[in-house]
């Protein structure tokens, strides 16, 4: 695990990260052709609005009713309560963190959070301390042109289809993490703890054109979920997991760590998706259960075993091979079974019996209608950070 750079950030790591990011890129980083750069295309007002209203907690001053809806308004907190989490979660959490009145119940709710929901009251308690070092990044990063060269990393891992258009970048403090949304949300003591800052923007990226490519795929409960997941995480982890999966384990992070035990346990957890689909062949009935099973049995969200089978297709049969099924999650199943095939025993295949499922739901949801008809039916599971 590489040791928290905390109060060392700016001394450490901010500035030199922000030239080196200057210095890489090209002068009018942030274009994507000929003419006046785009307008408003990165934001940082979820972050001040995010500084006031805590500031004013921490002074035990509730903010108003029409505070609390300025800083949800705001791009990059408008897009996560839109797509994930209730807006409710982020006021109270924020009231624990920062209101010293609040210390007992911030204890009592840290005890009770498991799981994908433990680490953001410790974010937020990070930020509390962090403050002075947020405002000085957000001063910096507003000069930092990194946009150019984030999709150029993402466009290796797209078809030449998806090169249009310019992503537009919101930063907030919500969690340790980024989403691919529209706008592309990223946390901002996020960004300072990866060397690899320019790859993970350019992983939401890929996500961000790929949604303009592909319908979402969460109609048929969990199954579809995983397909999906596997593909889009798997091949945008393509873009940032080789710059840290072969390092000296002793200097991953425990996350890092867990992701590449899951890695390693890849032909173990495809085994158990060949099962599960296998089964939903034979019992159609049973398959919005079978579908809950799937998704237990394939961890963090399909990254690890994602990046397993984009790492097998790209190494057996090329780059273009995976950048082929970018728009098609049925493809990448197809297509990794058949770089499988060619790689030997060594490499898990997914048997006939699964592969005809997945033919019968491409065939189902291969219309252009999947995004209107699959959002009514299913929300999105929680995130497995295992």
């Amino acid at each position: 695990m590489r040791p928290s750079k905390g109060t060392r950030w700016l001394a450490v790591v901010s500035v030199p990260l922000l030239g080196l990011i200057c210095a890489a890129l090209p002068a009018h980083a942030g274009q994507t052709g000929p003419g006046p750069k785009p307008a408003a295309t990165v934001d940082f007002s979820g972050v001040k609005m995010f500084l006031e209203l805590t500031a004013r907690l921490e002074q035990e001053q509730e903010p108003t009713a029409e505070e609390w809806d300025r800083l949800f308004s705001t791009p990059g907190y408008a897009a996560l309560t839109k797509s994930e989490f209730k807006r409710d979660f982020f006021v109270e959490r924020f009231r624990l963190a920062f209101m010293p009145s609040r210390k007992a119940d911030l204890e009592a709710q840290m005890k009770k959070d498991t799981g994908f929901w433990a680490q953001f009251l410790p974010h937020y308690l990070r930020a509390k301390q962090m403050r002075r070092d947020i405002e000085r990044r957000v001063a910096e990063m507003s000069t930092a042109e990194f946009r150019d060269e984030a999709i150029k990393r993402a466009s290796r891992f797209l078809p030449a289809s998806a090169a249009g258009g310019t992503p537009a970048v919101a930063f907030v403090v919500f969690a340790p993490d980024s989403r691919g949304y529209d706008p592309v949300v990223i946390d901002i003591l996020y960004m300072n703890d990866r060397e690899e800052f320019l790859d993970t923007v350019a992983h939401e990226f890929h996500h961000w054109y790929r949604n303009r490519l592909a319908a979402d795929l969460t109609r048929d409960q969990g199954i579809l979920w995983v397909i999906q997941q596997v593909q889009l995480e798997g091949i945008a982890d393509l873009i940032n997991v080789p710059g840290w999966i072969n390092k000296p384990i002793e200097t991953l992070r425990p996350a890092d760590k867990a992701y590449l035990d899951w890695y390693r346990r890849s032909g173990e957890v495809i085994q158990n998706m060949d099962r599960l689909f296998a089964q939903m062949q034979d019992n159609p009935a049973a398959r919005r259960e079978l579908g809950a099973d799937l998704q237990k049995a394939v961890p963090r969200s399909g990254h690890p075993t994602g990046y397993f089978m984009a790492q097998t297709i790209v190494e057996a049969l090329g780059r273009e091979a995976v950048v082929a099924t970018v728009s098609n999650p049925f493809a990448f199943f197809r297509v990794y079974n058949d770089a499988a095939k060619k790689n030997g025993s060594a490499t898990p295949v997914f048997s006939e019996k699964a592969m005809n499922l997945l033919r019968s739901l491409e065939r189902r949801y291969q219309a252009a209608t999947w995004r209107s008809q699959l959002f009514s039916i299913l929300d999105s599971p929680p995130r497995d950070t295992r």
